[in-house]
């Protein structure tokens, strides 16, 4: 399961803070200002419609409106740099992304209540990329959570075999949406580019366009967080030590990677919310049974936020290796630091400590344990 790209954040107490209320600024004519328009259905007359930076440290507040009697809304600010930005109404969950530089005149339209799937954005060449790239993207995503409803209401083995191929058709077709617009000559190719993050056939092609950006966009936030992939990959590339994690085990304990030196250890990230990994634990259970006592051990990091619900999961799939997590979801320390973008996720260390082997699932997962233990 695919760590959400955009951020869905409820951010009621960022947008409702007296403290973070729209000073009036004076206007500078060299000062270039955004300017965001347009219709939101579904809001009372007075509502305020925000314009966010959700990357910035806090989330910050660039520009806000109020609607009038037939929704129509007027924001104005000033963006630090070229970047996509989002349209958030307080209350309500869904953000709509929005590409913004200096200067920039932008025209939305949509239903508060479902920005995301009923959002539109013009006005600019990068916001109809931008509209192009997201309409063919929740048009995937639509396809994909019926395809996994489908495999989920069927135990033909056969048919969940082609159900899996139609997986990584669509996962195909997603991956070359971002790599056409990672190609254009505008800011947003970097933000496309993030967006493969995470995919092991795609670091060849991220490593490139990142090269490209260092040179064209060095400043962008999007190269930067690029470059901090790449560092990232390097220090969790196979043949690198495997770095450490320390995180407490089920009963508040904590339990570290290194002390299961001298095994083989596959890091298993998961939790109990996705569904593909609560479907691979039976042949995870099953791997482990066969192989523990050759010196095969596995080291369980869930991305949970839930105690409970990560406790029942444990219990439910009959997991008996060690559970760690800080509960963090996405924000997980030991998800950070091995760059996981998606869920089940496996990373195969040696008993020197050493990786040898990242993202196998299934049978070839199944084949490289049994090469290094029988």
């Amino acid at each position: 399961m695919n760590k959400p790209v955009y951020p869905l954040l409820v951010l009621t107490a960022l947008l409702t803070a007296p403290a973070l209320a729209q000073k009036p600024e004076k206007p500078a004519k060299a000062d270039p200002r955004f300017e965001v328009s347009g219709t939101l259905q579904g809001l009372p007359t007075g509502s305020r419609v925000f314009i966010v930076d959700t990357q910035a440290e806090p989330a910050a507040v660039l520009g806000s409106g109020s609607v009038d009697g037939k929704g129509r809304f007027t924001v104005r600010g000033k963006v630090s740099e070229a970047a996509v930005y989002y349209v958030a109404v307080p209350e309500k969950r869904e953000l709509l992304a929005v590409p913004l530089a200096p200067g920039a005149r932008v025209e939305v339209s949509g239903d508060a209540e479902r920005l995301a799937s009923t959002g539109r954005v013009g006005g600019t060449p990068e916001a109809e990329a931008l509209m192009t790239y997201e309409q063919a993207r929740l048009a995937n995503v639509q396809k994909m959570q019926a395809l996994m409803q489908r495999y989920n209401a069927t135990r033909d083995a056969a048919t969940r075999t082609a159900l899996n191929q139609e997986r990584r058709e669509l996962e195909a077709a997603q991956a070359a949406a971002a790599r056409g617009l990672a190609r254009r000559p505008t800011y947003l190719a970097p933000f496309a580019a993030l967006q493969l993050i995470g995919e092991e056939a795609q670091a060849e092609f991220l490593d490139s366009v990142t090269a490209v950006y260092q040179k064209l966009e060095p400043v962008s936030r999007y190269t930067k967080a690029l470059l901090a992939n790449q560092a990232r990959l390097r220090a969790t590339a196979v043949g690198a030590p495997a770095p450490d994690i320390q995180l407490a085990g089920v009963d508040g304990k904590v339990v570290s990677l290194s002390s299961l030196r001298g095994k083989y250890v596959m890091i298993d990230f998961w939790a109990s919310w996705c569904g593909p990994c609560r479907q691979e634990n039976p042949n995870v259970v099953r791997l482990y049974n066969a192989y523990k006592a050759k010196g095969f051990e596995i080291y369980g990091v869930s991305l949970d936020q839930e105690r409970d619900k990560w406790v029942k999961a444990i219990q439910a799939d009959g997991l008996s290796w060690p559970q760690v997590s800080d509960l963090k979801g996405w924000q997980s320390a030991a998800g950070q630091l091995y760059g996981v973008r998606a869920i089940p996720a496996a990373v195969l260390i040696d008993p020197e400590g050493r990786i040898i082997a990242k993202n196998l699932r299934g049978r070839e997962l199944e084949k490289k344990v049994a090469a290094l233990l029988n």
